[in-house]
């Protein structure tokens, strides 16, 4: 993405999370202008937990920017307790009045700031593309703050386009990983169990998910 689309979404490296905002709010129950808005679970997501057995007890999950909340909806559907937070009160708004009678709750919330009271909290964590969507000097905290919410035991699911090029604010976004997450997110207290690696990707070189727990 050119300095001339960053500067007409609003993109700035300081107020990173502005433009989500504005797309958002301009947006509908539609997802009209939302370039990332599926209308649908994710399809690398959905394949992996259309494969998982099903849930002998009742577990924790926490979806990780959620936008429009369809993968939080396809988690809540398969017996999980699930709580969906974006940074983007506009995009909880309309993911409250997509799904009127969900049970999931839909948090307003800021992953740069960290959520303290979800500290070690949830059995699943997913997290598809926020970390990407936002510029890489943020990286460190954003690694960090999202493996803070994986439970004793738990696990977190990774989905990320990545790229061999060195991460750059000017070449974004998307800012795609590098294979060097991985590291990051071990080195935050997580294991990586699992890597499911493909080419289907029109931005990247590889679409990762990875499986980590703790």
């Amino acid at each position: 993405m050119n300095e001339e689309i960053r500067n007409k979404l609003g993109v700035e490296e300081n107020k990173p999370n502005d433009w989500f905002e504005v797309l958002y709010s301009e947006s509908n129950e539609s997802g009209n202008g939302v370039p990332w808005a599926n209308m649908a679970p994710h399809p690398v997501f959905k394949n992996w937990i259309d494969k998982t057995s099903s849930l002998k007890k009742e577990k924790t999950a926490l979806v990780v920017g959620c936008g429009l909340g369809d993968d939080a909806i396809e988690l809540e559907a398969k017996g999980y307790k699930v709580t969906a937070f974006d940074v983007s009160e506009s995009a909880i708004k309309l993911c409250e009045k997509r799904f009127p009678d969900a049970r999931t709750e839909f948090v307003q919330a800021d992953l740069i700031q960290g959520v303290k009271p979800w500290f070690k909290q949830f059995d699943l964590v997913l997290e598809i593309f926020t970390i990407q969507a936002l510029p890489p000097k943020y990286e460190k905290t954003l690694i960090q703050n999202v493996s803070d919410f994986v439970a004793d035991d738990g696990e977190l699911i990774v989905i990320a386009e990545i790229q061999k090029e060195k991460r750059s604010y000017e070449n974004g976004p998307p800012w795609l990983l590098n294979n060097d997450y991985i590291q990051s997110f071990e080195a935050c207290g997580l294991k990586q169990v699992s890597l499911q690696s493909n080419n289907e990707t029109e931005v990247g070189e590889e679409m990762h998910l990875a499986i980590f727990k703790r």
